[in-house]
Parts: C-alpha cells; sequence; structure tokens
C-alpha cells in the first residue's frame, strides 16, 4: 500500500505527528510519504497513491490556506479512496470541556465545509512551544495556557501530543482500510 501523509504545520508539532503515523504504518509494510503541504512539488501527482491522510495545525481558528486548497483540489480522489484528517490543537487538552469540543470542531467543520467524507477523523492535542515565540506570541501564549490550565513557565516548550492516540489513529486508519479490502 503507497500512502502519503500531507501535512500543515506552522512549528513543527504536526510534522512530527504525520512522521509517527508513517513509521506506525512502515512498521506494518506500507510505503508512506510525507510532505509538506506549504512545498507540494509542481509535478505532484496524488493518483499514485493508495490512501491519503491529511493533518493541519490550528491557529488563531484556521488551518493553513494551502490545506483546505489541497483538498478542493483533489476532492474527488480523496472521496474515492480510504483517507483520513487530522487536527493538531492545544484546545483539545483543556480543562474545560467547552474548549475541547471547539477543538474537535474543528476537523469536523473543515471536512464539511469541504464535502470531503474521510473513513477517519481525530484531533491531537499539539505543543507550545515557547522558546520559538516572540514577545508578543510568548505573552499571549502564556495567558491562553494559563486561562486553559496549561504550563506556563516561558523558559522552556511543552509537549501535550498523546502519542498512544496517534498511534492508535494510525492503526485504526490500517484497519478500515483491510476492511474495504484495500490492503
Amino acid at each position: 500500500m503507497n500512502i502519503l501523509i500531507l501535512y500543515g504545520t506552522l512549528e513543527g508539532q504536526t510534522e512530527k505527528v504525520a512522521e509517527r503515523i508513517a513509521d506506525v504504518m512502515r512498521n506494518k509494510g506500507h510505503q508512506v510519504s510525507t510532505q509538506f503541504g506549504e512545498q507540494l512539488p509542481n509535478n505532484f501527482i496524488l493518483d499514485k497513491f493508495d490512501a491519503v491522510i491529511i493533518g493541519g495545525s490550528i491557529h488563531m481558528g484556521k488551518y493553513p490556506a494551502y490545506l483546505k486548497k489541497f483538498v478542493t483540489t483533489h476532492l474527488d480522489r480523496l472521496n474515492n479512496i480510504p483517507s483520513a484528517f487530522f487536527t493538531v490543537c492545544m484546545g483539545v487538552n483543556s480543562q474545560h470541556e467547552k474548549s475541547r469540543q471547539e477543538a474537535k470542531r474543528f476537523g469536523e467543520d473543515f471536512v464539511t465545509q469541504a464535502s470531503w467524507q474521510p473513513t477517519l477523523i481525530d484531533t491531537f492535542a499539539g505543543a507550545v512551544k515557547y522558546t520559538q515565540y516572540n514577545f508578543v506570541t510568548r505573552f499571549i501564549m502564556k495567558l491562553i495556557s494559563k486561562r486553559e490550565g496549561g504550563k506556563t513557565d516561558t523558559s522552556r516548550d511543552h509537549e501535550y501530543t498523546d502519542w498512544e492516540a496517534v498511534v492508535r489513529f494510525a492503526n485504526n486508519f490500517l484497519a478500515a482500510m483491510e476492511e474495504v479490502e484495500i490492503v
């Protein structure tokens, strides 16, 4: 099985999630390519892939625009092969139920608005990378983290990704592909 994992990331956590999913699938004998969506080659051909996973991070309530463009451009193909979508959003790690539900809705809304029907959708917490932020962003992220029950030590980065959930997502997608006798 030749699988594409296309991702959109700003600070690199979504890439880490994509690479972990790829590792799980490679260890089960699949050929997996990971691709940063913003650097998609001009000669890119989706038809050479049997399945696609797309992942994007949420910043200021939005995914990177190039992910929406990719889904819109390749919608017919995405709806006719096994596909999945994951979101990386810190809100899913909030101590507030309303914030967690809102974080999960980002992915659901994205696929609904695009008329995409992926086999699987999930949301993972990302990371707060204080050391990569400028002063203003660091200050804002500290306020948000405090409000949501996160860590506020700005001298270091804080990773919240549930790696076991990421592995389950990868395995669930592979199982769903087997159910439709693709593998």
